[in-house]
């Protein structure tokens, strides 16, 4: 009775819980903390030899020679400085002229860093002319005509014989622009659903006809054996030589054998005669692979076609590898990145690949003639008329209605390359078949070095110099600050444990 008479309030207080002590012993732990933070810190102030920070924590100074440091590290007038260090005692002068350091060699050490992941490397001119060989540039022919007659015949015979007349003509419509097919004509290829998009190419390869040709070069005795080789391209089944590109875009590396020369060995040049079949033609480096964008050549049959051709080469020192591709602005054919070229890095595979992206980013789907990859879904005909659509901007990568802006494709130019120029271009009319004839009307007497000009040891001149310039460090204050905030703070941890 007694317990139930007495007010709530007193119950309350009679079986409060009572944790001043509890909050004591916090509040001790956290001055206790502070205290062993502040001396740590104080320790590595006064025992560093970083430019300023002993000022900080030195307490064996005269009142008088605050006045006097403060003057002559300003070097303003004696009034003046009277008045402010009334104000500011002497460590928050040197506060704010830590800072100020810090924030300065910060500036101009993010400066360098920025020069050395920017612009590290020089081009400059090499005139040595007569200790290099200059390369022969490659030509690609895609053929006008790529069905052949007879071979349609055959297929027909062998898959197609329950078709009527008006059938087999509506296939060999379909593989005859099908075959033709690329940016800017995909529109004329027919509707037609009885093949696979899968299988366009296998169908396309296997009525390509024969073609029939001869050779003859200005170093028959040394390359001899360089031959047209197949390749397929963005304009279908084409032939290449002094080239590296085989069939469905696969790079060879090790490399085959290329065509060079140098002044010493006189006038370079390769003729193709008697060929049978019209061309698109392709002139380009020996290692890169022909582009739809790229300066077509064309040639009817029974024509005779020249090309004088003049070169630039730039060529990479043996230092630029030890930069990244973004510092040096380049890539090696060996670090190539691309799906659809694994083995070999050249620009316009890279373009090749980005047209491939911008090409699925639009329709859902690629062209047939592209390196065949899971990811990518080849395109039947409405994708192919999809396709044709954004013909100019997937040929030149580049919008060119309302504002016009490039696509960033990630694609850096070769560090070794060798850009060619057309400065002749003749055709005449010829009885005995199609021929092309193309060489180096004169050897270039110059060619572009890329080298390092702002490696990694002059960025750490450049830092340490400017940490030395306004903090007075080395490379033993740095390391004296991974002393002192991970060994020594361990073993003061566990010492005190």
């Amino acid at each position: 009775m007694y317990w139930n008479e007495l007010n709530p309030q007193k119950r309350n207080i009679l079986f409060k819980f009572d944790n001043s002590d509890i909050k004591k012993d916090k509040d001790r732990i956290l001055i206790k903390l502070k205290t062993n933070v502040f001396n740590f810190v104080n320790l590595f102030f006064s025992s560093s030899n970083i430019h300023g920070l002993n000022h900080l924590t030195d307490k064996r100074r005269h009142y008088i020679e605050k006045y006097v440091l403060c003057c002559s590290l300003h070097y303003l007038p004696i009034l003046f400085l009277l008045v402010v260090t009334t104000i500011l005692c002497d460590r928050l002068i040197w506060v704010i002229a830590i800072c100020l350091s810090i924030y300065g060699s910060a500036i101009l050490g993010s400066s360098t860093w920025n020069r050395y992941q920017e612009n590290p490397t020089v081009i400059s001119m090499d005139r040595e002319y007569k200790e290099w060989a200059t390369a022969l540039p490659a030509v690609t022919l895609c053929p006008i005509n790529k069905i052949d007659d007879q071979l349609f015949d055959e297929l027909v015979q062998k898959k197609f014989s329950n078709y009527t007349n008006e059938e087999k003509e509506e296939l060999r419509t379909f593989l005859v622009l099908l075959a033709n097919a690329t940016y800017g004509t995909f529109k004329e290829v027919p509707v037609y659903n009885r093949i696979s998009p899968n299988d366009y190419l296998d169908y396309v390869m296997s009525l390509s006809g024969s073609v029939s040709y001869t050779i003859s070069n200005s170093h028959v005795d040394i390359f001899s054996s360089i031959e047209l080789v197949p390749s397929v391209t963005e304009l279908g089944l084409c032939y290449s030589y002094n080239g590296y590109w085989k069939n469905h875009n696969i790079s060879e590396f090790p490399k085959i054998e290329v065509m060079s020369g140098t002044p010493l060995d006189g006038d370079i040049f390769v003729q193709i005669t008697s060929m049978n079949f019209g061309y698109m033609g392709f002139v380009h480096s020996p290692y890169e692979a022909p582009d739809v964008a790229c300066r077509i050549f064309p040639s009817p049959e029974n024509f005779y076609k020249t090309l004088d051709v003049t070169a630039l080469s730039i060529f990479s020192t043996p230092e630029i590898k030890y930069l990244s591709p973004r510092q040096r602005g380049c890539r090696f054919l060996e670090e190539s990145d691309l799906e659809i070229s694994p083995e070999m890095y050249t620009y316009n595979m890279c373009r090749n690949q980005c047209r491939m992206d911008q090409a699925r980013k639009l329709c859902g789907c690629v062209p047939y003639f592209y390196r065949p990859l899971k990811k990518y879904k080849i395109c039947d005909v409405e994708g192919m008329h999809c396709l044709d659509q954004y013909k100019e901007f997937l040929i030149k990568l580049r919008n060119t209605t309302g504002v016009d802006e490039k696509v960033n494709c990630g694609c850096f130019p070769p560090c070794d390359d060798v850009n060619y120029i057309v400065e002749g271009d003749n055709t005449i009319q010829w009885f005995l078949g199609t021929n092309l004839k193309w060489g180096l009307i004169k050897y270039p007497r110059m060619r572009l070095k890329r080298n390092v000009l702002f490696g990694f040891t002059d960025v750490l001149v450049s830092i340490g110099g400017t940490a030395g310039l306004f903090l007075g460090c080395s490379v033993l204050s740095f390391l004296e600050i991974i002393y002192f905030f991970i060994f020594r703070l361990a073993f003061t941890s566990l010492y005190k444990k």
